[in-house]
């Protein structure tokens, strides 16, 4: 994908244009990643904001900028210490893929985020969208954007109720056309916000939209039909987490494959009496079950699962540590990137008194 400047026709779709751009600055939230416009804020924020609500990222954003001022600092850290600082957003891949890219940014455009799509989207992590977004808003390049909010806003103006690949080039055209030479990210940012604050999935409010007149979902009434309701089946499961305690120290495990691949938990199981099974076989000896915690729902993908928590304490700590299984003292639990949930599960275990005796 080139920047075919000479493709480009200003004038269409003119009055559209502007009446978005008027809305725009008009009703624009102010948000952090706002303040200070650099490729790599544009960057952080993008990824973060995908799967993931404007009001959730903020606090997330502004700690990571805080923590991570630059595209070097993050090519410093390592991989645990930039989990840890994305624990409670999700999809950890997305981190993951942040710390490889900034290497290789540190490493081949000496800390400078590049400027040309066909080196920016070699990066981990960056697709079509998020390549777009950076170019255009960082560094006003003639590039259009459609993630989801900017796909259901197309539709609807271009009144597009069946979508396949065809429809999804008409709308990419349509974009391209629209487009200005001047100011190209306010008017991906301008037709993203609409998507997420007027133009939203259900209910749309129509009545504050700036472009109904140019909206031929509105006008045909057919608005609630877009994008239609997509149906996902959720996976029900039942987990028993085994929390272990010795001496201050809390057993703990790494993920070593699937969507929280290197993230810590804890032992988990199909069945509670599992737990008493597993703590003799590794070697545990005079052990005993203290409780069980609150049980907690973790919603993640198609998944919908429920966690159950008992408390176990043994005199001694079994087993060796390795780099997947480890006995930490709960003050140093603050350095493992857990899951935010179970993270609520530590906080409840650490008002739990362990005075007692075997």
């Amino acid at each position: 994908m080139r920047n075919r400047n000479r493709n480009h026709n200003p004038n269409r779709n003119l009055p559209l244009l502007k009446d978005l751009i008027r809305w725009f600055r008009k009703n624009k939230r102010d948000l952090p990643w706002r303040k200070n416009r650099t490729s790599y804020s544009v960057w952080i924020s993008e990824i973060m904001l995908q799967q993931t609500t404007v009001k959730a990222v903020i606090p997330f954003y502004e700690k990571w900028m805080k923590r991570f001022p630059d595209v070097r600092s993050v090519a410093k850290a390592s991989e645990q210490e930039i989990l840890r600082m994305w624990e409670g957003l999700g999809y950890y891949t997305r981190a993951k893929n942040i710390l490889k890219a900034a290497k290789i940014i540190s490493a081949q455009f000496q800390g400078q985020f590049p400027d040309d799509y066909r080196d920016v989207i070699k990066l981990p992590g960056i697709g079509p969208y998020t390549a777009g977004a950076i170019l255009s808003i960082a560094f006003q390049k003639l590039y259009p954007v459609m993630d989801a909010n900017v796909r259901r806003v197309g539709r609807r103006i271009l009144g597009l109720v069946s979508w396949d690949k065809k429809k999804e080039q008409e709308l990419l055209n349509f974009l391209k056309g629209m487009i200005p030479q001047k100011n190209p990210g306010e008017f991906n940012e301008g037709i993203m916000e609409l998507g997420q604050t007027v133009c939203i999935a259900e209910r749309p409010l129509c009545d504050k939209c700036p472009l109904t007149k140019f909206c031929i979902g509105f006008k045909k009434n057919i608005q609630d039909l877009i994008p239609g309701k997509a149906t996902r089946k959720i996976t029900e499961k039942k987990t028993f987490l085994a929390l272990i305690v010795s001496q201050g120290k809390l057993l703990i495990v790494k993920r070593n494959k699937g969507l929280l691949k290197d993230i810590w938990g804890f032992p988990e199981f199909q069945e509670q009496g599992q737990i008493a099974s597993f703590i003799k076989k590794e070697g545990g000896v005079d052990f005993a079950e203290i409780g069980k915690l609150k049980a907690r729902v973790h919603h993640y993908t198609k998944f919908r699962d429920e966690l159950s928590p008992f408390v176990y304490r043994v005199k001694k700590p079994f087993g060796r540590n390795t780099g997947n299984r480890r006995w930490v003292a709960f003050k140093d639990l603050e350095n493992y990137p857990f899951p935010s949930i179970y993270r609520k599960i530590l906080d409840e275990l650490s008002l739990i008194p362990f005075h007692a005796k075997i």
